[in-house]
């Protein structure tokens, strides 16, 4: 079995993160760590007016993440493998792009910074990268109708705040799976590569591969 015990899948919205995370622990019989968005009750309304109600979503979250990670900080000891569907470091990634104000920035980077010192690592964090187009199409495909206005736009800024992040990340691997080139797979087949991806050894940083690899 695998030599990372503690592993987050990580993605866009709607690349298919949780889909996937919730295969993989079930084939590692693994203790499984959703993050919980739904009780946010700030949600809806910052798809629908960002500006406004772009600071109570993030710091609604920034606490969420904190305490479910924090209850799970031992471990489980019946349970060798982890498996998240999010990296603390996304509250980071988020609220650079929905903070507009600089004064609110300034307070939630400032709380972040002592709360990150506390998160666990993971061994490895694979990210899903998918097409902004299958992204909108996955969007769409599960139904949640805050979500259906998202803008191209937004999506290509927090893939590219995921990039940015991971280029300062030397502690753990850092996996991308490219799903953007075209090649059909099923959800069997990506927890196939999923399954290789695990088993190999991968340097610090961030390591690129595709779907054929």
């Amino acid at each position: 079995m695998s030599g990372y015990k503690n592993i987050v899948i990580e993605g866009n919205i709607g690349a298919g993160k949780t889909t996937m995370a919730k295969a993989l622990s079930e084939y590692l019989d693994a203790r499984l760590i959703l993050e919980t968005f739904e009780n946010n009750p700030f949600l809806e309304l910052f798809y629908s007016d960002r500006n406004r109600h772009g600071f109570q979503v993030e710091l609604f979250f920034l606490a969420e993440r904190y305490h479910q990670l924090s209850k799970n900080l031992l471990g489980d000891i019946f349970q060798e493998y982890t498996v998240y569907d999010y990296h603390f470091s996304k509250c980071a990634i988020f609220s650079s792009i929905n903070l507009l104000h600089e004064d609110e920035r300034a307070l939630y980077n400032n709380l972040f910074s002592i709360m990150d010192r506390f998160m666990p690592r993971p061994d490895i964090l694979i990210y899903l990268h998918q097409s902004i187009e299958t992204l909108q199409a996955q969007i769409h495909q599960r139904g949640r109708d805050y979500e259906e206005e998202i803008p191209n736009e937004y999506l290509e800024a927090v893939s590219e705040g995921y990039f940015a992040a991971f280029k300062e990340v030397t502690s753990f691997p850092i996996v991308v799976i490219n799903l953007t080139e075209g090649q059909a797979f099923s959800e069997k087949d990506l927890l196939e590569k999923l399954r290789k991806t695990i088993n190999q050894e991968w340097k610090r940083g961030i390591n690129h591969i595709s779907m054929a690899l």
